[in-house]
């Protein structure tokens, strides 16, 4: 790595993706079981190992970096995402059709994130030291996160379709 860049900023930010990936990862695969059945759990599903392999892929890159691994803010993020299914949705017991749409923009939000994640570490791949091979895996990701941002966009239109309907009480 060049001795002009800010390594302590580098950690927080690499940590911080890491904390959003792990978040990222639990949540995907909740909505996956969750959802097991729907449409949702169908377009949901695939992406579990996707984002599995990035969050092993930046786990990665700190070991390379020599970068450590900040536990606190993994475990963390990890509290605030359980914490954060406790919200009022309307329904005390069932699911809320509303869950469903709100959590699939929710994650295609991150993801989109998560690209310019991908982004800014190809930017800065050669101050970073980052051998060739990692900079083509970079450019890999960021065509999976827009795969992936595209797959969610196609799940809100059919939620938006029908989120409002009266008298639905499940997802489609």
């Amino acid at each position: 790595m060049s001795d002009a860049l800010d390594t302590h900023l580098l950690a927080i930010y690499l940590n911080d993706h890491v904390a959003g990936a792990t978040v990222g990862v639990q949540r995907v695969r909740r909505m996956a079981r969750v959802y097991d059945g729907t449409v949702v759990g169908a377009m949901i599903t695939p992406l579990v190992p996707q984002l599995e392999e990035e969050r092993e892929w930046l786990l990665r890159c700190l070991e390379l970096m020599e970068i450590p691994l900040r536990r606190y803010k993994v475990v963390g993020a990890a509290v605030a995402e359980r914490v954060g299914r406790l919200k009022f949705n309307g329904h005390v017991r069932a699911a809320s059709p509303l869950s469903a749409l709100l959590e699939v923009e929710l994650l295609r939000g991150a993801i989109t994130g998560k690209s310019s994640g991908w982004q800014t570490l190809k930017a800065q791949s050669a101050r970073l030291g980052l051998p060739a091979e990692r900079v083509r895996e970079l450019d890999e990701l960021v065509v999976q996160a827009d795969d992936q941002i595209c797959v969610l966009s196609g799940l809100l239109e059919v939620l938006h379709a029908h989120v409002f309907e009266r008298g639905r009480s499940t997802t489609p």
